[in-house]
């Protein structure tokens, strides 16, 4: 894949005509899916990186190529004679970008209509039967909460659901599930998940859902929530995230709490939750030196 960079001076950019923009085009997107977090920022004549400046998390794909820093740099700031940001009369503007993408898709996307109506209409049937007691052969329970459900769908979801089922086979209240360990509402959501492959409250409990979804082991639940963790990071909580994606084993998570944690590190070494990773988890900033000079 290829990316561009251009800069716009006054005349193309009325609204910001005091600065410098930046446009980052990715050429050749075809149909891949990639999420990208960027950081552009000027060399100054002693190689120091000057006005960083870094980008959320932005998705690209075929209907989304192109993604704009409208105020990188104040004009003014490049009209002194003896300025430290023109060696030799020259602007270098430098970029680094980090990029995840998953398999090119190699067939066209879903679009029939009466096929995406009959899998909704699936989904809120089988959603249906979490709300109703009717059939169901287990409960499940949550403090003084309870959960309705139907065996047939935990053990067929679930290796680990499979494994306790099958263990209480043996015992006097076989099908009373007990979990302690988190909020009824985490729970359900899991439950739901289950039922449906949605987790309508995701964004809400994303870190709860990593968690639970490492003890049960549900895959696709914890990619669910390190996508929607990713795109929430932010310089106040990278480093909670990071911390979760050291606790939860979830790698993609970790690789870019690491990476935003490095473009972002004026912003973030001074917080107390910094203070914190640095004393309990010693190995996580061991990678992000490996980062800051590219060793993988």
């Amino acid at each position: 894949m290829k990316w561009h960079v251009f800069m716009y001076p006054v005349e193309v950019n009325n609204i910001h005509e005091d600065c410098i923009s930046i446009k980052l085009y990715l050429k050749d997107v075809n149909w891949i899916e990639l999420t990208a977090i960027y950081s552009f920022y000027i060399l100054s004549v002693d190689g120091k990186k000057k006005h960083s400046n870094v980008s959320g998390i932005k998705r690209f794909n075929k209907g989304n190529t192109i993604c704009f820093i409208e105020e990188f740099l104040k004009q003014d700031l490049l009209r002194d004679s003896d300025n430290e940001l023109l060696p030799n009369g020259n602007l270098i503007l430098g970029c680094e970008i980090f990029y995840y993408f998953g398999a090119i898709n190699t067939v066209e996307l879903l679009t029939n209509n009466n096929t995406n109506e009959s899998l909704h209409l699936l989904s809120d049937d089988i959603a249906g039967l979490l709300e109703s007691s009717k059939f169901s052969g287990c409960v499940i329970k949550v403090g003084n909460s309870k959960i309705n459900v139907h065996k047939c769908i935990l053990a067929s979801r679930s290796q680990v659901f499979d494994s306790i089922l099958t263990r209480k086979q043996c015992e006097s209240n076989p099908y009373i599930i007990e979990i302690d360990c988190f909020r009824f509402d985490v729970v359900y959501e899991m439950i739901y998940y289950l039922y449906t492959g949605k987790s309508p409250n995701m964004d809400e409990m994303a870190c709860k859902m990593l968690e639970i979804g490492e003890i049960c082991k549900l895959k696709q639940l914890k990619l669910m929530a390190e996508e929607s963790l990713i795109h929430s990071l932010s310089i106040e909580n990278a480093c909670n995230y990071l911390v979760c994606s050291e606790l939860y084993s979830s790698e993609i998570l970790k690789d870019w709490c690491l990476r935003f944690i490095y473009l972002n590190a004026e912003n973030i070494v001074n917080k107390e939750e910094w203070k914190k990773v640095v004393s309990d988890y010693p190995l996580l900033i061991a990678k992000i030196f490996n980062i800051a000079v590219n060793i993988d």
